[in-house]
This record gives C-alpha cells, structure tokens and sequence, in this order.
C-alpha cells in the first residue's frame, strides 16, 4: 500500500507532504484544484519520463517521493535481480534537475527508469476512463481469468517452461542455420585440407625444396667446381692431402723433442682424416651428378606450387601452413560435434514440449470449469451498475503454437442488449461501459488476489443515484483486501470512503499552489453536502449529508 507521498516543486505545488491510510480513501475537490497534477506527480515517481515544463520553480529541482508498504507482494526476488537493498518499507524516489537531467532510486540506489517502470506495475494501478484499452489486451484477458480460475501458480511453472522451450527453439534454428552455411563452406574446406595434406608438409619442406632446384639448375657449375676441389685435394703432385702428408712426416720426426709436437701431430692427423672424408664425399657426389631437365621441371612445379599455397593462405612460413591444416581438420570434428548437438536440443525441445501439453491442459480444463461462473458473476455485476441487459461470453480458440499464455487464444465477448450476439469487447461498448466492466473485473480479481493499490480516477463520471451507490459499494468492499483510492465528484462514492482528502487551491501572497486535506467527520459531511447541492449549502444537503455517511 502507499502510505505516504512527498512533493516539492511540481506543476503549481510548492512543497506537500500527506501520509495515506488502508482501505478506501475518496478524494474529492473542484475541478482544476489540482487532483490530476497529484496523479501526474505519482506517475512521475513510477517512471513515467518527464520534462523541465513540470517545474514550479526552474531553478530548483523538482522531488517526488513515494513510501510504500510491500510485505505483501513477494518483490524479494526483484530486489535481488536488480541488486537493491529490500526493506518492506520501499522509498520511490525522483529527482528533475534544472540542467534537464533526471534521476530515480530505489531504497537509495539509483536506477534507470526500466526498473522504475517494473516495480511500480506491482505497487500501483492507476485507471481512468482513457486507461480501459488495457481491456482489450490478452495479457489483461487471460490474467484476470487464470486469476479466477486458480491458474497463477501454473501459469507462472508453464512460462518459465515456455521461456526455456522457446530458448531452445532460438539455440535449434541458430545451430541448423550454422550447419547449413557450414555445408555450403565444408567441400571447399575439405579441398584445402586435402591440397595442404598431400605436400607432407614438414618444417624444412620449402627449404629443402629450393635446395633441390638451386642444385637442379647448377648443375654444371656444381659439377666443375667440386672437380676442381678434388684435383685441389687428391693431386698427387700438389694435392692438400699430400702436402698434409709431408707436414705430417715432419713433424712425428720430432714429436720427441717435446709434448706440443705431439698434440700438433695428433691435429694434423684428425686433419688429413677430416678432408679425405671430406674428398669421399665430393667424389661421391660427382658420381650422382647428372642433368635431369625433366626432375628439373618437376621440382620447380612443386616449389611454384608451394609458393601458391603460402600466398592463398596469406602466410610466409611452411609452419604457418601446419597450423591451418590441423585448424581445418578440426572443422570436420567440429561438423560431427554440431550435427550431434542439433540432435540432443531436438530431443530437449522435444522433452519440453510434452511438459508444455501438460500444463497446457491442464490449464486449460481449469479455465473451461471457471468461465461459465465468472460469465455469471460479471453479467451480475453490470446488472448492478446499470448495465440491465449485458452479458459476456469468455471463448478459449485452441492454435497450433504455444504462446506464453498456453496452447489457445482468448476472445472476451460482450453484449449490451438482450438477444444481440456477443461481439468483441472494443467494437461494441462504450466509454462509459468500458469502465464499469474495468471495475467489475478488478472487484472480482481483488476476492482472490493481493492487488497493487487501485486509484480510480473519476471513472463514475456520468453516473447517478443507485449506480453510483453500487460503485461506491464495489470500491468499499474491494478495499477490504486492497488499498483503494477513488478520485470522485459523486457524493454517493465519496461517502463510502473509509478516509477523506481533499484537494484544494490557496493563493499565498499572490501565489496559487495545490494542498491537500484530511478531513475529520463534520468536514465530511460538509464537502459531500457541498457536492450534493452545489456551492450554496442547505440544510437538506447536510441532512442527506450525514445519511451517506452513516
């Protein structure tokens, strides 16, 4: 319930503070005394945006403060998802700052109006005459009769189911999509993978290759130089080896006068060994040197073909190659992963969807057994308000597809004249009937469920006499369970009024501003024989006064 309302600079209210009771308060006032800038103020304080025009003086900050008394609604859980502190005791706060800027809190923490606007759909519901569209939307429709026909607690298993299977549905169509587009790129990945796989590609592939060619193509340079390192090495007139052999003699005939000789021989030795491998080699590699254009050819294929390769993948080492083979056979183990992931989400939604049916039917059967009541029970309290001849049919229409309310849709039916056929709600009641059928479904909600505080803003305008007595009854005994605030200028409502405010204007040096009243017994009887005969007070007025009150 909201127990008290602060307001500091806004529209023509300089600073007003009132404290609100349970049950049902009326309140009452001239027209343009200011009841609709109060409404403003509210709507401001449960997120409604706002701009600089709303501030009674531009240079100072406008504040509105709500408390609110919460230990009813079960919001711990939003707390929690939004991180602020709970308290049963729950401070809206909102600021609007002369630089245009404007900032809401919550129990002191900041918020952005997204979660000004959640919270406050559970704390207060403010209906006009111009709010009755709510009516005609599926959500209102189906929450009213789920409400009346013990469904809140399945329907709160069945969304949290629907919302699991519809996520499911999302990740199935996003990994089939990716599978497909993955088909379409895999024959060309496997083209690469197949090119790349038959090079055998080691570390040394390219440099070994450009060895070959480069041997290839010189082969008679290759040739004439080694010939001549081994004319160099093994002449037997002047040949390395020869000399070697010479040093060698020399210096094993004195390799006694001291221990150096000997190391110097030992040295030399390893030498003359060293080059005649050395000679064995090149002699070795005469033998195999041969021209081969066509091998020639054949390697600089490869080695062109390897350069390709490199280019197309936009690298410059063969070890960069390795890495996108082996990241391109990873694909195809990815493909098989993606394919057995698809399978098991198929069998999930498969799963959720038979739970789904269910609770689906189960639903269902629950609604079909409470329509029938609440046709009578909503025909009987129109009748009450003057509605003689409407009655309502409640049609449940089965679809293919679960939506968030079910397996069905909902069409509300109403017809205002006896042997008329029911038609959609928006395309046969009026304004005026609209608001009267808002009440009777919000009466019959609050008998079973707790209900944010209910302002009701002159939705019996244009009625009298014995219906306006029946609204104000409804109103009263709604606020048995509910807070009710009804803005009125009928006496009859006014006077059901388990509290009284009204709202007034005071000019104070020379300045209008906007105040409110709590009105003890005698101001009462005052106001609401003020409302019966007009602005002239009768004794008769008074007396009928007293006789609403009692």
């Amino acid at each position: 319930m909201l127990k008290k309302l602060f307001i500091s600079n806004f529209a023509i209210i300089d600073t007003l503070k009132v404290s609100f009771s349970s049950g049902m308060t009326s309140v009452t006032g001239e027209t343009g005394a200011g009841k609709s800038i109060i409404l403003g103020a509210l709507s401001l304080v449960l997120g409604k945006r706002a701009d600089l025009s709303c501030l009674k003086n531009s240079a100072k900050k406008c504040i509105i403060e709500a408390s609110f008394d919460i230990s009813l609604y079960n919001l711990k859980d939003f707390f929690d998802s939004e991180n602020i502190d709970y308290d049963k005791e729950t401070i809206l706060r909102r600021e609007l700052i002369p630089s245009g800027k404007s900032r809401a809190f919550i129990n002191d923490t900041p918020v952005n109006l997204d979660v000004l606007n959640k919270i406050s759909t559970s704390l207060i519901d403010i209906h006009s005459q111009n709010e009755t569209q709510t009516l005609f939307s599926n959500y209102f429709q189906f929450k009213f009769l789920d409400s009346l026909s013990n469904n809140i607690h399945n329907m709160k298993n069945f969304r949290i189911q629907f919302l699991e299977y519809n996520s499911l549905i999302t990740l199935f169509k996003k990994l089939l999509n990716s599978k497909e587009v993955g088909s379409k790129e895999l024959d060309y990945q496997k083209f690469l993978f197949n090119e790349l796989e038959t090079l055998n590609l080691e570390t040394n592939t390219l440099s070994r290759i450009e060895a070959e060619v480069a041997e290839l193509s010189n082969i008679n340079l290759i040739e004439n130089k080694l010939s001549s390192s081994v004319e160099s090495i093994n002449s037997d007139e002047d040949g390395i080896l020869s000399r070697l052999s010479d040093i060698l003699h020399n210096i094993k005939s004195i390799e006694k006068f001291s221990l150096k000789f000997k190391d110097y021989n030992y040295r030399i030795d390893s030498l003359y060994t060293e080059l005649r491998d050395i000679l064995n080699d090149f002699e070795s590699h005469l033998t195999s040197l041969e021209p081969n254009p066509e091998l020639l050819n054949e390697k600089n294929l490869e080695l062109d073909n390897l350069y390709l390769i490199l280019k197309k993948h936009n690298v410059s080492t063969i070890e960069d190659l390795i890495v996108i083979k082996n990241s391109l056979a990873t694909v195809f183990f990815d493909s098989n992963s993606l394919s057995k992931k698809i399978n098991e989400i198929k069998k999930l939604i498969d799963l959720k969807k038979e739970s789904l049916l269910i609770f689906s039917k189960k639903i269902h059967s629950n609604r079909i057994k409470a329509i029938p009541k609440i046709e009578n029970e909503l025909k009987s309290l129109v009748l009450k308000l003057g509605m003689k001849n409407a009655s309502f049919k409640l049609n449940l229409i089965e679809v293919n597809e679960f939506n968030e309310f079910g397996k069905e849709k909902l069409e509300l039916l109403f017809s205002s004249n006896m042997g008329s056929n029911h038609k959609p709600l928006k395309k046969t009641a009026s304004g005026g009937e609209l608001s009267r059928i808002m009440l009777s479904i919000k009466y019959l909600t609050s008998k079973f469920h707790n209900l944010p505080t209910i302002i009701f803003d002159e939705i019996d305008a244009g009625v009298s006499g014995s219906v306006a007595n029946e609204i104000g009854m409804l109103m009263k005994d709604m606020s048995k369970s509910t807070q009710v605030f009804t803005i009125t200028h009928i006496p009859q409502v006014a006077a059901r009024g388990k509290n009284h405010i009204k709202v007034f204007k005071q000019t104070i040096k020379s300045e209008t501003i906007t105040n409110l009243k709590e009105l003890n017994r005698m101001e009462r009887e005052d106001e609401i024989a003020l409302m019966l005969s007009g602005k002239k007070m009768t004794i008769s007025a008074q007396e009928h006064a007293r006789e609403l009150l009692d």
